[in-house]
């Protein structure tokens, strides 16, 4: 039963109103005559608290003032005492409960109001009312919401549907006047709710007739309604706009991107945006881009005016990679300068790095004609995969030029092998790794570890259920050795008896080749083995740690396909050792080249001229039988090439450190995370076998001919230098008495592994 008691409260007072807003919620409107002290608060007292209560004072054009107090109502009337400070007028009302009141008045509520207070107040039921009493689905209020917003504005200007560029992501685009100021909330009004929207809108960037271009993606997973009313909330006022009906199901969306996709500002926002969504959002990111891309735009070379080009612009999560050339023959170039999607400028500093660079344009072939450049612009706000971000290049009379880079790679060992080839590596110093290289290559490492993982496992024969040790053989393009080491291990009795074998297959291309020969091998031998096959290539460390993860044995041994041994026996001399000393962490055993001149007895550090720690192998080069090679003892660390460790110890560590590009380094890094825990590290001299070294890696195009080995040093030498520095002082003798042995392999050519 509604009895209605708001005629009650008006014909005692005529300045209140007391209403039903909805539900349980009333509104309490109070109008004051005359101008109030800024600092007068008013009231509304109870003789117990009403929660939640909110408030709202808005001018009157009369000059007034029209207090609004929005209230959970009781089951029971409640009196209330309205006070508007000291030396104001008070008021004694009751507060019915809400289903006894009038509905809300709209007409009431925004009468007499100046355009700034209705303003306020429509701001105030769309953020605060909603938010306070959850009344976002509330039909009721929703219908209060878009009457107070139709008040304002009888007739919205449309907001016009331009599709789908991913389901249920709808892209609208309408024009404000540029004088709301920055827009700073969004709200959705349909005939049943009242929902903020994210603030994804891009402004254009000058100003038309009907005032500054607006585009908002909206996400919906239905067609948006009809009834579709859009508020913008900006500094300096509300824009409200309503969907053209039967826009939304009629445009279409790749259509209208072929003839918007110049918009420079629009691009980069959508491309921003859309690789946020889950699903097909990255995809159609880039889609829009490789269907339609930008005009590649350099200043051509002149021998007397500036010129430049943007080779390499990777957007990557925490900035902007940047490479390229520049020649200014006549000292007129200011600097080069990328374009936000805001229209701010920024100049490729201070993380700039410029070197010797040649355009091949010289006829003889030899020196530089150019000016090379690589630098790292950080970014607060992820571009998102921004395959064509925009440069200019600025002249010292304050004129500029575009310059536009070819289309990017988006995928991560594209982008990747792309930075490697950013500086020449003879040009290649600390402060280019540092600033500029490295939070580019860590980014990019990372993103490919998260896409890596074992996409095919298949066992040949029965594995052993309880094995000691688990031998991990990572697999990468190179099988020349594999029947000679496979019939090594298959005509060993105690490792066919005691271990399991798995093969770590990290170039899936060649899985058909592979499993044909490890099958044809399986026949002949009977030696069961496990194969895993990896979805990518993904580097040296993260095919060990696949293995390992698969590895049951007590004992874990990481050997290159590669190592063949020389007699049957290698492994209990090697396992033994780990078995009967508590402390001893890992071991490495003598290892020789196909000539039986040693290869590895233990390996050390030492640094170059540039003060890097580099990976040495005591005494290589050496005959087979050199005398100090045949001294079993602790050395600073062993080669990955046959390194063998207790499987919990690896787990404890974390197994191989996953960074280091393509395969260098994460052997001497994991017998360093090894010594940091409190274990020794050995060589076992009286078990050799054979390396026909480094004949993977060599196949690695990327790793040859890039930064990738002198960054590995790099970042080497940066997490483990302090360490390094203690270490070897303890070797420092034997070091220097194997100072010969660098010569001694360069003039065979051989390099260190």
């Amino acid at each position: 039963m509604n009895l209605d008691h708001s005629t009650d409260i008006a014909d005692d007072t005529e300045s209140v109103s007391i209403s039903r807003l909805c539900a349980d919620i009333a509104v309490v409107i109070w109008d004051i005559p005359g101008a109030m002290r800024p600092s007068t608060k008013c009231t509304l007292d109870s003789p117990e608290p009403l929660v939640p209560l909110v408030s709202l004072n808005i001018p009157l054009e009369t000059g007034g003032q029209r207090i609004l107090w929005v209230v959970r109502t009781k089951d029971e009337p409640v009196n209330l005492a309205l006070s508007a400070g000291s030396l104001g007028p008070t008021e004694q009302v009751v507060l019915y409960p809400a289903d006894e009141l009038a509905p809300f008045d709209v007409h009431g509520a925004v009468n007499n109001l100046t355009a700034a207070g209705h303003i306020k107040l429509l701001n105030n039921v769309l953020s605060t009312w909603r938010s306070t009493f959850r009344l976002s689905q509330n039909q009721t209020f929703a219908s209060v919401a878009r009457e107070i917003t139709l008040a304002l504005a009888p007739e919205p200007r449309p907001a016009r549907s331009c599709g789908q560029p991913v389901d249920g992501q709808h892209l609208l685009e309408t024009a404000v006047d540029p004088v709301l100021g920055e827009i700073t909330a969004i709200y959705a009004i349909s005939g049943g709710s009242v929902t903020v929207l994210p603030t994804k809108l891009v402004m254009g960037s000058q100003a038309k007739r009907g005032g500054q271009p607006c585009h908002l993606l909206i996400e919906s997973a239905r067609s948006l309604p009809q009834s579709f009313l859009l508020v913008l909330s900006g500094k300096n006022g509300v824009a409200v706009r309503k969907l053209i009906e039967g826009d939304s199901q009629q445009a279409d969306f790749d259509k209208w991107w072929a003839k918007r996709h110049g918009d420079m500002n629009l691009r980069e926002f959508l491309i921003r945006e859309l690789a946020k969504v889950t699903g097909a959002g990255l995809a159609t990111a880039i889609d829009m881009q490789t269907r339609v891309p930008l005009t590649v735009r350099q200043i051509a070379k002149s021998a007397t005016h500036p010129a430049a080009e943007i080779d390499l612009a990777l957007a990557l999560d925490g900035g902007l990679l940047v490479g390229g050339w520049s020649h200014d023959p006549s000292a007129m170039l200011s600097g080069i300068e990328y374009l936000s999607e805001n229209g701010s400028m920024l100049p490729l500093q201070p993380n700039f790095y410029k070197f010797p660079g040649k355009t091949g344009e010289r006829e003889d072939g030899f020196g530089a004609d150019v000016t090379g450049f690589v630098a790292w612009l950080p970014q607060s706000k992820n571009l998102g995969p921004l395959l064509q971000p925009r440069f200019q290049m600025r002249l010292v009379s304050g004129a500029t030029s575009s310059l536009i880079p070819p289309l990017q790679p988006f995928e991560a060992s594209a982008q990747r092998n792309r930075i490697l080839r950013a500086v020449p590596p003879q040009h290649a110093r600390d402060q280019v790794f540092e600033s500029i290289l490295a939070p580019a290559l860590q980014e990019v490492e990372a993103k490919l570890g998260k896409t890596v993982k074992i996409a095919d496992t298949k066992d040949f024969g029965v594995l052993p259920e309880a094995p000691v040790v688990s031998i991990v053989i990572p697999l990468y393009r190179n099988l020349d050795f594999l029947r000679f080491q496979f019939s090594a291990m298959a005509t060993d009795p105690w490792l066919v008896a005691n271990a399991e074998l798995i093969f770590v297959l990290d170039s899936p291309e060649i899985q058909d080749d592979t499993e044909h020969m490890l099958g044809g091998l399986h026949i002949l031998h009977g030696l069961p083995f496990r194969l895993a096959t990896m979805n990518r290539n993904s580097g040296y460390a993260r095919a060990c740690n696949a293995g390992a993860s698969l590895a049951t044995g007590t004992i874990l041994v990481m050997l290159n396909s590669d190592v063949v041994p020389c007699a049957n026996g290698w492994l209990q001399g090697l396992i033994q050792p780990l078995l009967d000393q508590k402390k001893l962490g890992a071991i490495g055993p003598r290892l020789l080249f196909e000539d039986g001149s040693l290869q590895h007895a233990g390996l050390y550090f030492a640094r170059d001229q540039k003060g890097i720690w580099l990976n040495h192998h005591f005494y290589k080069g050496m005959p087979g039988e050199y005398a100090p090679a045949r001294v079993g003892r602790n050395v600073p660390g062993v080669t990955g090439a046959c390194l063998v460790t207790r499987k919990d110890i690896y787990d404890l560590v974390g197994g191989f450190t996953e960074d280091y590009i393509i395969g260098d380094y994460e052997d001497s890094d994991l017998c360093l995370k090894i010594r940091q825990i409190g274990f020794h590290v050995a060589y076992e001299p009286d078990v050799s076998l054979y390396h026909f070294e480094r004949r993977s890696i060599r196949r690695s195009a990327d790793y040859m001919r890039g930064l990738a080995s002198q960054y590995n040093s790099w970042l080497h030498t940066k997490r483990w230098d302090q360490d390094i520095t203690e270490l070897m002082t303890n070797y420092l003798d034997e070091a220097t008495q194997d100072t010969a042995t660098p010569y001694l392999v360069a003039k065979s050519e051989r390099s260190a592994a």
